[in-house]
């Protein structure tokens, strides 16, 4: 049997009351019986690029999630020591993508798809995609 394994992009949080979430989306692992969804809830921290984030700022989402959920935390700066620890030491189920992977990420797109042209990969990023804005429920993306 192959595994498929995808993720679905489901919509943007709305600015106030998100509880510390700015995306949801699903990953789906496996297939028919072998198969489960797991819901993706994602924060994105837009900072200065000397600016480390702090156990805190990650807890809050970490807070947030329940069983059966992941989350991601991405920042355009980095994460401090304290709190890179405490999310391997307390075992959290989340991923930490920090500016460094989200530049060499962005710079990989841009080169598969738009023949090295970052501008123009960002452009299409920011206009090519029609995702929601809506104050849904995460575990929503789960019936879709």
């Amino acid at each position: 049997m192959e595994a498929a394994n995808s993720y679905v992009e489901g919509w943007l949080t709305r600015r106030s009351g998100d509880g510390g979430a700015d995306f949801v989306g699903r990953l789906d692992i496996g297939s028919g019986l072998a198969g489960t969804s797991l819901v993706v809830l994602g924060q994105a921290k837009c900072v200065k690029l000397d600016s480390l984030v702090t156990a805190e700022q990650i807890a809050r989402v970490v807070a947030r999630l329940r069983r059966g959920w992941i989350g991601v935390y991405v920042t355009t700066g980095a994460y401090s020591v304290p709190a890179q620890t405490e999310m391997v030491e307390d075992q959290y189920p989340i991923v930490l993508v920090n500016g460094v992977e989200l530049a060499r990420e962005l710079r990989s797109m841009a080169r598969d798809d738009h023949g090295g042209d970052l501008e123009a990969c960002i452009e299409h990023i920011l206009t090519g995609r029609e995702t929601a804005v809506t104050n849904r429920r995460p575990e929503e993306i789960l019936l879709e």
